[in-house]
């Protein structure tokens, strides 16, 4: 596929609005809520529209969704529209962090979740990412293993403007110059480790959204209907 110049944004705090994310807001007086998030409130916020081509999604670290060739899977048997939704734990003792990245791609709701493997992701610069695409696109870049100043920073500087390091960008959005994005990075969970990504089924056994995981809240406060994963972590 055809190179291209790759620019990087960061992404919009827009509430969700009713039926952009299964996701739901929760806070203290939810059963379950953590005793040291007890100062914080889960947000959903939406983040773009991403046209999935053919239904292929690919995931993985922030600097391979960013500039790499990643693996793609099949969610849909068709191009869909994907709503991305985050929902973000928001505490003043713990700044923003994603608890859960959705990408929501049907109407119906879901009615059981089973992991995705080749969807989760490792990573050791505390982020990760989803690109819209088979093959995604990538622009050309280099560098040297040996030199860290050469390592291409347009992601972080996105995630860190203007020097900036109070951790409250916690989204960027990735696409081509002058044209619609193509796939998102977020800043993941509690940083390094690795994260599961499952997929929700209708009753009809169709991928109506597709999450990231966090671990930052049980997966039960997340408001995502449909009998939940076996327990993570």
């Amino acid at each position: 596929m055809e190179e291209r110049d790759i620019v990087f944004s960061a992404c919009p705090r827009d509430r969700a609005l009713p039926g952009e994310s299964f996701l739901r807001p929760a806070g203290p007086e939810a059963a379950g809520w953590p005793d040291e998030l007890a100062d914080g409130r889960l947000v959903v916020e939406h983040v773009a529209d991403l046209t999935l081509v053919d239904g292929w999604l690919a995931s993985g670290s922030g600097f391979d969704a960013a500039y790499g060739g990643i693996a793609s899977v099949r969610v849909a048997d068709s191009t869909v529209e994907a709503a991305i939704a985050l929902g973000v734990m928001d505490s003043p003792s713990s700044g923003r962090r994603v608890a859960f990245a959705e990408l929501r791609l049907g109407e119906d709701p879901p009615v059981a979740w089973d992991e995705e493997v080749h969807l989760g992701f490792g990573t050791d610069g505390g982020d990760g990412g989803f690109v819209a695409s088979g093959t995604p696109v990538v622009p050309a870049v280099a560098w040297d293993d040996a030199d860290p100043a050469s390592v291409p920073a347009d992601y972080l500087e996105a995630f860190y403007p203007e020097g900036r390091d109070d951790f409250s960008t916690v989204c960027v959005l990735r696409g081509p110059a002058g044209g619609p994005a193509d796939g998102f990075l977020f800043s993941s969970g509690w940083g390094d480790g690795g994260y599961p990504t499952f997929l929700g089924r209708s009753a009809d056994g169709d991928v109506v959204s597709v999450v990231s995981y966090g671990y930052v809240l049980p997966w039960e406060l997340s408001g995502l209907p449909g009998h939940p994963p076996r327990p993570q972590g």
